[in-house]
């Protein structure tokens, strides 16, 4: 008898409770339970932790690359441009949860608790990968840091919003020429 729940409907459940509860509290019976089926089928798909963890990253991951795609465009753009067409997609209410379980991902990598200490750095990495491509003129080592630079500046904002509120942030953004 085969399993009746494709990996990726197990995946889009272990977002799912992520997204609600934490990656702290991703679990591979929480996700069952949503689902259902016994712990042990997910354990089919995603034989440890951190794999469901890097999973459900990935699948965020996925999700902002496509967001931010539409806000970006195709064509190159200043830093300036990027951010100010990145922060109204990165700062939309819907967009909050998906943020929190980043800068948790953060803080669980800052206190170097794995898979997180391995999983943060690719991430930022994949980010910072994924701007340089969209920035026009310089080496790719000039496009590096300024990419680099726009990250440390949406994170500061993103982390101004978890924080202070999007009131703050949407000053801070406007400061910046991001609104």
């Amino acid at each position: 008898m085969g399993y009746r729940h494709s990996r990726e409907e197990i995946l889009d459940a272990a977002v799912a409770v992520a997204l609600e509860r934490g990656m702290a509290s991703l679990t591979f019976g929480a996700v069952g339970e949503r689902l259902g089926i016994s712990d042990r089928t997910v354990v089919y798909y995603f034989a440890t932790k951190p794999a469901l963890v890097i999973a459900v990253a990935e699948s965020l991951g996925v999700t902002l690359m496509t967001l931010l795609d539409d806000a970006f465009g195709t064509e190159p753009r200043s830093e300036q441009d990027l951010l100010r067409r990145a922060w109204p997609a990165l700062s939309a209410p819907e967009a909050d949860r998906i943020f929190a379980l980043y800068f948790e991902m953060v803080g669980l990598a800052s206190a170097g608790q794995a898979p997180y200490d391995a999983l943060a750095p690719a991430m930022l990495g994949a980010w910072v990968d994924w701007l340089v491509t969209r920035l026009p003129n310089g080496s790719a080592a000039a496009r590096r840091r300024r990419a680099l630079g726009l990250v440390a500046q949406v994170d500061g904002l993103l982390l101004l919003r978890r924080v202070l509120g999007a009131e703050a942030a949407d000053d801070a953004a406007r400061e910046l020429g991001a609104r």
